[in-house]
């Protein structure tokens, strides 16, 4: 009845039951809301679900939540309703015999397992559903009310990695980075396989001006998450602020292997091969960067830097002159760069 009534709609503002209700469209906080409320008012034992891994492959990005709801039968026994991934209702399971508990999470024992379940999750009660709107009221609010929401969600389920872990990102963006660090180590206690966290705490990391630090961040981030293109990226980045390109340029490979559109892998590839005086190598990279963002000013400027060293003058004006306009910042840099030329 509840998937007949309100459409799937993955837009964040949509965990808001009175714009569920407006516009009958849901997602899956508030299907599991609905789920929750329908379920438990005909008396059946609803618990709902805080899940950080499905099994619907590349359904799930890195870092973000999912919401289901368990339906408690006898003996340990339950079905699962999930009705933004499918829909789907399990057949009945035993939740021990098929998962393992680590820690505040379940885990799914069998990768081959038949069941179209959720492969690791949290049991929450209705105090946990409710952590989970306020931290989803966090995400759309500028940082300094967003901690607000967070706390407000951490009031409830005080073992809430995602919301330490969102406070944590605030804190960054506020740029109070010890702050960041102290709740990301939370989150990280908690859930020590969150792959995003691992990957914000490098980002801080890099800003406090630790890079070894940050390099095992971005390690551990792909070690939980082998396909997470942009911990690659920054791991490769700094590796070139160090000098070690040829390890840069592996882990851009990686990143445009995984992300064959990822623009700005491209431009630091590039960059890369500058540093090697590979200079057809770099143009290249600069061209394909342009060609999948065609408004990117650092690539027709990096680029026209090259076909400078190459004695390409009229190619670098043209690429200056889009630089430019794209980012009018750039306007002194290409300046005396062309003064020096014509000198």
């Amino acid at each position: 009845m509840i998937k007949q009534e309100f459409e799937s709609n993955e837009e964040e503002k949509f965990f808001d039951l009175r714009a569920v209700v407006k516009y009958k469209q849901a997602q899956c906080l508030s299907y599991a809301i609905l789920v929750y409320i329908l379920g438990t008012s005909l008396n059946f034992l609803v618990l709902p679900l805080g899940v950080t891994e499905i099994v619907v492959p590349g359904k799930l990005p890195v870092g973000a939540g999912h919401n289901a709801c368990l339906f408690k039968l006898a003996d340990n026994w339950m079905i699962m309703v999930d009705l933004a991934v499918g829909p789907i209702i399990s057949e009945p399971f035993n939740l021990e015999e098929t998962f393992l508990r680590v820690g505040e999470y379940w885990e799914i024992k069998d990768n081959q397992n038949p069941l179209l379940l959720n492969r690791r999750f949290t049991i929450l009660d209705k105090n946990g559903l409710m952590a989970c709107v306020y931290v989803n009221m966090g995400k759309l609010s500028p940082p300094d009310e967003a901690i607000r929401y967070y706390d407000l969600a951490l009031g409830l389920n005080p073992k809430y990695a995602e919301a330490h872990s969102n406070k944590g990102f605030a804190y960054e963006e506020l740029g109070q980075l010890d702050e960041a660090i102290l709740y990301y180590n939370r989150a990280i206690e908690i859930n020590p396989k969150n792959a995003r966290t691992y990957f914000n705490r490098g980002n801080a990391w890099i800003k406090l001006g630790n890079n070894n630090k940050a390099i095992l961040d971005y390690k551990l981030a792909i070690e939980n998450y082998p396909e997470f293109s942009e911990a690659y990226l920054n791991r490769g980045y700094i590796y070139s602020t160090l000098g070690s390109y040829e390890e840069a340029i592996f882990d851009y490979n990686k990143a445009i292997e995984l992300n064959p559109i990822y623009a700005k892998a491209y431009l630091h590839r590039g960059t890369a091969f500058v540093f090697l005086e590979l200079f057809s190598e770099a143009i290249a990279d600069y061209t394909r960067a342009i060609e999948i963002t065609p408004d990117f000013a650092d690539a027709y400027y990096n680029r026209g830097l090259i076909y400078i060293r190459l004695g390409e003058v009229t190619k670098a004006k043209e690429d200056f002159s889009r630089a430019k306009n794209l980012a009018p910042e750039l306007k002194g840099n290409i300046e005396k760069i062309l003064e020096d030329v014509n000198n």
